[in-house]
């Protein structure tokens, strides 16, 4: 995971290096030290991904929060299709999430053992169906035989809920008129992942504007922008990403993801990660926008991506006085686990 990270910006540094060391051995002028510097800022310029046209990133992202055309379905997103009013990433809760007036739906991509694309968040199927095991050890014949209804507390409401495969999900989104966030979980394997977005892109021209494509892997979307200049992406980030597999706001909720050296290792990158999102990875990678855990978000941190061009979302948001806060105080847009409605205005007195 983290020797993957940017691996263009490494080998330019690398390169860089050399060249630096040769001239040190060769001379002390300083005129050389500044031609080796420049160097390095011209292949990383070389490197970089400007990101799509604002004009089309305007056209996806919509109207920011509390702007003159904003309206309440722009800015809320059914995350994982709205998971708590429906079982997660189905094609029920696409359905419902379109007629609880959703304009947004962001799912999650996962892959089968017999390399199928399907809209699955977990890297096993025990939480949310009478299966188990990790879905990279099922086909998806056996994927589909599974109930995903079957654990949610709405069970009651639904019969025979499938996990459907990506291509079947992006449809209907857009049947329904509804934008998509793509959200690309695997980086083990690079190439099959990219070949599956630039496949669902060329099925579906629609996507051009009416998608983000965004993952907690810089290297990832660069591979993917590299392809295809014009894709709009985001980063997903939050605290403690790469050495925690579970995040609730509190230290007292990590779990380790590594051992010993490597867990070290992990921490001390966690803690370097914000400054080179803020300073090289989104400048690198081009980015539209970020998708931040909520409590990264204050007016500062969205002011200075504002500065930028860069959008934020918050996840995940499900209580309306957290709705309230983001949409009114810090102007964001809201993934939300929940689109039922509650009269945000209620609220207002408590955010003065």
């Amino acid at each position: 995971m983290l020797s993957g990270l940017l691996l263009h910006l490494r080998a330019c540094c690398q390169a860089w290096a050399v060249l630096y060391l040769a001239i040190n051995l060769l001379t002390t002028s300083w005129a050389l030290h500044f031609i080796a510097i420049g160097l390095l800022l011209c292949l990383v310029s070389y490197l970089r991904l400007p990101p799509p046209s604002p004009a089309l990133a305007a056209e996806i992202l919509g109207p920011e929060p509390n702007s003159s055309d904003d309206t309440e379905v722009c800015w809320e997103v059914a995350h994982r299709a709205a998971c708590l009013d429906a079982p997660e990433n189905s094609l029920e809760a696409v359905r419902l999430a379109a007629s609880n007036g959703a304009k947004w739906v962001e799912f999650d991509v996962s892959f089968t053992s017999d390399g199928t694309a399907v809209a699955f968040h977990d890297d096993t199927v025990d939480r949310i169906t009478d299966g188990e095991g990790a879905v990279t050890s099922l086909t998806f014949s056996q994927l589909s035989k599974l109930d995903l209804a079957i654990k949610h507390p709405l069970s009651a409401n639904y019969k025979g809920v499938r996990i459907p495969k990506v291509e079947a999900f992006v449809a209907e989104c857009l049947r329904l008129n509804m934008k998509v966030i793509i959200d690309l979980k695997s980086w083990e394997s690079p190439e099959e992942t990219v070949n599956l977005v630039s496949s669902l892109y060329r099925q579906m021209p629609a996507l051009r504007t009416n998608a983000l494509v965004t993952s907690f892997f810089p290297q990832l979307l660069y591979k993917l922008r590299s392809t295809d200049p014009d894709i709009v992406c985001s980063l997903s980030n939050r605290p403690y990403f790469l050495s925690s597999t579970v995040y609730e706001g509190t230290d007292g909720a990590l779990r380790p993801r590594f051992t010993g050296v490597a867990q070290h290792a992990a921490r001390a990158v966690d803690l370097l990660f914000p400054w080179l999102l803020h300073n090289v990875i989104w400048w690198m990678v081009g980015l539209s926008a970020v998708l931040v855990h909520k409590s990264m978000v204050s007016k500062q941190f969205v002011l200075d991506w504002k500065r930028r061009g860069v959008r934020v979302m918050a996840w995940t948001v499900n209580s309306p006085l957290e709705k309230a806060t983001m949409r009114h105080l810090m102007g964001v847009q809201v993934l939300t686990d929940t689109l039922d409605r509650v009269p945000l205005e209620r609220w207002l007195p408590q955010l003065s």
